[in-house]
């Protein structure tokens, strides 16, 4: 049986062999085989680097990414589950491009949420956010319930002229102020394990992503169950419509990679790296 040490000669040997196919056959002194060598032990570091910034762009699950441009204006989102209320993709009031999701109004109760699959138990929610002021707008629920109806074991996030707040199953709590009559980028991580959830606000996503966090916020009452089930827009008392634009959900509390397409719309890493293969 051949030493280890046997076997790395034969195997170097057999790499300058290619090497020197590669470079037309030059001789063992040649300063090439050092040239030639460091070249392709370069260009494979560079492939297996890139190989491995792929895998972490894509290793988080995006639930939902949208910009409401692949919806007819006046209709509501496909695939979403909705429960009444006065919602539909609008080119009234928009962010970015030529359409959003506008939050007119409902009962008591009303809303639409995304569903989720995931053994996750934390996920991020971005979106841009218009809050018409004076008076009382939608909710935000990243909800582990069943179904989009149920209002405890949730982030329960309201807008309510010119402040955000919860309700932490007893009572409103003050998240700060909010600016209305504006587009503001949103950012909330939810953990459901701990049943609470990070909101961050800024005057654009890097701005948002920058900016100190309102940290360890309480959920509606304990959690339903180990991961999220839903993120669900729901209105109770609405007075203020609101508008929502660029919709991310994905799992894990780090920002996705994202870039800017050329109509302005947030896309993935991933996505930029498919357009190049």
């Amino acid at each position: 049986m051949p030493r280890m040490s046997q076997v790395g000669e034969k195997r170097g040997v057999e790499y300058l062999d290619a090497i020197r196919k590669l470079n037309g056959g030059v001789k063992d002194d040649d300063p090439k085989i050092t040239v030639g060598f460091g070249y392709y032990f370069f260009l494979i570091v560079v492939i297996v680097l890139n190989l491995a910034i792929v895998k972490t762009a894509i290793s988080q699950e995006v639930y939902a990414q949208t910009g409401f441009e692949e919806f007819s204006v006046g209709n509501l989102p496909k695939d979403w589950e909705v429960i009444g209320g006065d919602f539909e993709v609008s080119g009234d009031t928009v962010k970015t491009d030529k359409k959003a999701l506008a939050i007119l109004g409902g009962g008591d109760g009303d809303g639409l949420g995304v569903p989720i699959e995931t053994e996750n138990p934390i996920i991020s929610v971005e979106f841009w956010v218009y809050i018409e002021g004076g008076g009382r707008s939608f909710n935000l629920k990243v909800a582990t319930a069943d179904g989009i109806g149920e209002n405890t074991g949730c982030t329960y996030i309201n807008w309510d002229a010119g402040i955000v707040r919860l309700y932490d199953g007893a009572a409103w709590q003050l998240i700060g102020d909010f600016e209305t009559d504006t587009w503001k980028y949103v950012r909330v991580i939810a953990d459901v394990g701990k049943s609470e959830f990070d909101f961050y606000v800024g005057d654009d996503r890097n701005d948002a992503l920058g900016t100190k966090p309102e940290k360890g916020l309480p959920f509606r009452n304990a959690a339903l169950g180990p991961v999220a089930k839903w993120v669900a827009f729901y209105t109770w008392g609405i007075t203020a419509p609101g508008y929502v634009d660029d919709l991310l959900i994905y799992e894990g509390a780090d920002p996705l990679d994202l870039a800017v397409d050329p109509n302005g719309k947030l896309t993935t890493l991933w996505g930029h790296v498919k357009q190049g293969l």
